[in-house]
């Protein structure tokens, strides 16, 4: 099973979603043997994965890949291989502007491809010129790739209802591209929790002493494990 978070542009919060996704509870009840993958050069996960392991956390049934090569052959020969040894591949994919190799790769070898989104004119934009057709291309080749795409509406206000969101996203997509049934709140705490590569339940529980930090902290494990459980349930 592999799930990709793509989106051509950066600052979309996919790096975040995915290591939390794929540290999440709801995942590791699942999936005995998850790699956390990362095609982006940059190395984000990289660096925070090399921090995790100087302060010697243990990483339970994830294991973690970069894959920096701008060569497709060698991005599919190693999800191919990561994918023989494990249950469940999350990709973190970079943001691309030119020729979006990464995201091209992910979307093919994804069962379930997401999509952060908010809820504006400029990334409806973005999607419909960068993204939407690489899917259409997908689609045309692979029809039953159609049900594969899902958007998750991002950085939404903390006390949102989804229906609005489901109604606006309702409006704006093409017919082959869902909305999945749960938000991806704008917290700050997403910006900070990473630090000496922490997850956001580990870092939840670090501020387990400040009443008004592990509240923001528990309110962000909970996004994860809804965005977890949807994923799960459509899977």
């Amino acid at each position: 099973m592999i799930i990709s978070y793509v989106q051509t542009k950066g600052g979309t919060g996919k790096s975040t979603l995915a290591l939390n996704t794929a540290f999440s509870q709801t995942m590791n009840q699942k999936f005995s043997k998850i790699a956390l993958v990362e095609l982006d050069p940059q190395g984000t996960l990289r660096n925070w994965w090399n921090e995790r392991e100087e302060a010697q956390r243990g990483s339970g049934n994830v294991s973690f890949h970069h894959i920096s090569s701008t060569q497709k052959e060698v991005l599919q020969e190693g999800i191919k291989t990561i994918s023989s040894h494990n249950q469940l591949i999350i990709l973190d994919t970079p943001g691309e502007s030119t020729s979006k190799l990464h995201t091209k790769v992910a979307c093919v070898f994804s069962d379930m491809v997401i999509v952060p989104m908010r809820t504006s004119t400029n990334d409806e934009m973005a999607f419909a010129e960068n993204l939407y057709p690489i899917i259409k291309e997908i689609i045309k080749v692979a029809p039953e790739k159609k049900n594969s795409f899902y958007v998750l509406p991002a950085f939404t206000h903390p006390q949102s209802k989804i229906d609005k969101y489901l109604e606006y996203f309702d409006e704006v997509l093409p017919a082959n591209v869902k909305c999945l049934k749960t938000l991806y709140p704008a917290r700050s705490i997403y910006e900070n929790f990473n630090r000496e590569g922490l997850t956001l339940i580990e870092y939840a529980k670090s501020i387990k002493t400040n009443k008004k930090y592990l509240k923001q902290g528990e309110n962000a494990v909970s996004d994860i494990e809804d965005i977890a459980k949807n994923i799960i349930n459509i899977l």
